[in-house]
C-alpha cells in the first residue's frame, strides 16, 4: 500500500528549496570518490532526492534514470541554491514512478547545473542479465577517441560502502562519468555538457566498475564546432551493465565564450 504521502504527489508539484554551501573539503570528499578530476562536488548532495524525500514520508526511493547539464563548475566557498519541482508521476508494474527536476544557481546567480532523476517507490531492480538490458556493443580502442566508431576503457571506480555517508551509488557512477568526460574534453565538458543514464540493474556497495565510451557521432558545424555525442556503458565484475546512457558536448563549447 502507498503511503498516503505518496498517493498525494501530483505532477507540478513545488518541492521547495535547498541551500549548501561547497567547501574544499566537499570538493576533496567528491575527488576521492569518483577521480581526481571531479569538478561537481554538489552531486554528492543528490538534489532531486533531497528534494523528493521529504515529500514522500517512510518510503525507499530507487532512483532508475538521472540527467545532468552541467552548466559551469560550483566554485568553493560559495553557497549552491537549489530550486525543485515534480515533472511526472506514472506507474510501472504497480510501482509508482516519480519524476523530479531541480535548478542549482550559486549564491551571485551564476547557472551551476539543471539536473533531473527518476525514482521507483520500492527497491531496486532485477540484475541487468535478468531484466533484458544489453550494454551497447564494444569497438576496439582506439587512440585519441575523436571520430565515430573510437571506443575508450574507463578507469574503475570502486563503488562505496555505507561508511562514505553517500546514500545512492547511482551518485557515485554519475559523479565517476563527470570526471571521466571532463578529464577528457577538459572545459568543453564542463561548461555545457550532458550526461544521460539508465540504471538497468542494482549494484551493491564495495563493487568495481569499469566502463567504456564510445563515440556514436562527430558531426561539424559551419562554423568549425564540433557535436559529439557518446555511448556509455558501466558494468560490474560480473559483467552485468549498471549503467547504460550517453553523454553530449560542443567543441568549443558556446559557454565558454
Amino acid at each position: 500500500m502507498n503511503a498516503p504521502a505518496v498517493a498525494s504527489l501530483q505532477p507540478g508539484l513545488q518541492l521547495g528549496n535547498l541551500e549548501y554551501r561547497i567547501d574544499d573539503a566537499d570538493l576533496d570528499a567528491y575527488r576521492a570518490l569518483v577521480g581526481d578530476d571531479g569538478h561537481y562536488p554538489n552531486l554528492r548532495h543528490d538534489d532531486c532526492r533531497a528534494l523528493l524525500t521529504p515529500h514522500c514520508g517512510p518510503t525507499t526511493l530507487t532512483a532508475v534514470w538521472r540527467r545532468f547539464e552541467f552548466l559551469r563548475p560550483p566554485h568553493p566557498g560559495r553557497r549552491l541554491q537549489v530550486s525543485g519541482w515534480l515533472r511526472a508521476v506514472s506507474s510501472r508494474g504497480g510501482f509508482p514512478y516519480f519524476r523530479v527536476a531541480a535548478f542549482t544557481v550559486d549564491e551571485i546567480g551564476t547557472e551551476i547545473l539543471r539536473s533531473e532523476a527518476a525514482f521507483r517507490q520500492g527497491a531496486a531492480p532485477m540484475p541487468a542479465a535478468a531484466n533484458g538490458v544489453n550494454p551497447p556493443p564494444e569497438r576496439p580502442a582506439q587512440s585519441g577517441l575523436d571520430l565515430p566508431g573510437d571506443a575508450e576503457s574507463l578507469r574503475s571506480i570502486t563503488l562505496p560502502n555505507a561508511a562514505s555517508g553517500l546514500q545512492d551509488w547511482t551518485i557515485a557512477i554519475a559523479g565517476w562519468l563527470e570526471s571521466a568526460l571532463g578529464r577528457r574534453f577538459g572545459a568543453d565538458f564542463r561548461w555545457g555538457g550532458r550526461l544521460t543514464l539508465a540504471y538497468p540493474g542494482a549494484a551493491a556497495p564495495s563493487d568495481i566498475i569499469a566502463g567504456t565510451a564510445l563515440i556514436l557521432a562527430a558531426d561539424a558545424s559551419p562554423g568549425g564546432a564540433i557535436r559529439y555525442r557518446i555511448a556509455l556503458t558501466a558494468a560490474n565484475s560480473a559483467s552485468l551493465a549498471v549503467a547504460v546512457g550517453d553523454a553530449e558536448l560542443t567543441i568549443p563549447s558556446p559557454r565558454l565564450f
